[in-house]
């Protein structure tokens, strides 16, 4: 659902299955910090319950299934919960880097690109932010949250993905052991791209090319997607 933020007005997108119809809903703007809170719309009654016959067979309220419980007003964990409220249109990049100058680099990197970066605090946090939110870019350290067993599951939730889906989010894995831009290896990989961690230093090219090359790929695919309004 679309919002919009009492104090500076900016657009905001709310996830749907957070909101509770018939409750109130408080959060935080992420642009000016500000309290907001609003009343969720009821449902609309479902057609074929307009006679008084019909009405009187429906389940009264006590005896419906309770709805979930409302969200906390105005707490800021369950703002961090539901993976943050962001302005409408931004694109996001997770960076699944731990803390460090490479992570702090590569946020630098993303925002010189037009990215607004988006720093998980862990794997799980991680997760719960790729279900929740629509990321343009995800940059993973192959050993991100000291994971070193196998397939890491940043990965293991990316790459099923529905395509539709997929195609949307540019996926750049970072490992000592691969040539950057190396597509083979992306492709054996299912990722749009394979970095070296030796090649810090030329993050920025790198990532420039990357996307680049990604986003002629997919031109028309974006193209056709944009004009049937499916993003």
């Amino acid at each position: 659902m679309k919002v919009e933020c009492e104090n500076c007005h900016v657009k905001i997108n709310l996830p749907d299955d957070k909101l509770v119809p018939g409750k109130e809903f408080g959060f935080t703007c992420p642009k000016c910090k500000s309290k907001n809170s609003f009343m969720v719309p009821g449902e609309e009654e479902p057609a074929g319950l307009e006679s008084t016959e019909q009405r009187e067979s429906a389940p009264s309220q006590e005896e419906a299934a309770p709805l979930p419980p409302a969200e906390s007003d105005f707490d800021d964990d369950d703002d961090a919960a539901v993976g943050g409220f962001y302005e409408e249109g931004a694109k996001l990049a997770l960076i699944c880097f731990d803390e460090g100058p490479e992570r702090d680099k590569l946020a630098e990197i993303m925002t010189g690109l037009g990215y607004v970066p988006v720093i998980p605090e862990s794997i799980r946090d991680a997760l719960n932010r790729i279900r929740m939110t629509q990321f343009r870019a995800v940059l993973l350290h192959e050993n991100y949250d000291n994971f070193t067993d196998g397939l890491h599951p940043v990965l293991g939730i990316l790459q099923p993905m529905n395509m539709s889906t997929r195609r949307q989010i540019f996926l750049a894995l970072f490992g000592k052991n691969w040539q950057s831009l190396d597509y083979m290896s992306a492709f054996q990989l299912s990722v749009n791209a394979v970095i070296s961690l030796d090649d810090d230093r030329k993050y920025d090219k790198i990532l420039h090319r990357g996307l680049a090359d990604y986003e002629r790929f997919y031109r028309v695919f974006f193209e056709i997607s944009r004009e049937l309004g499916k993003i």
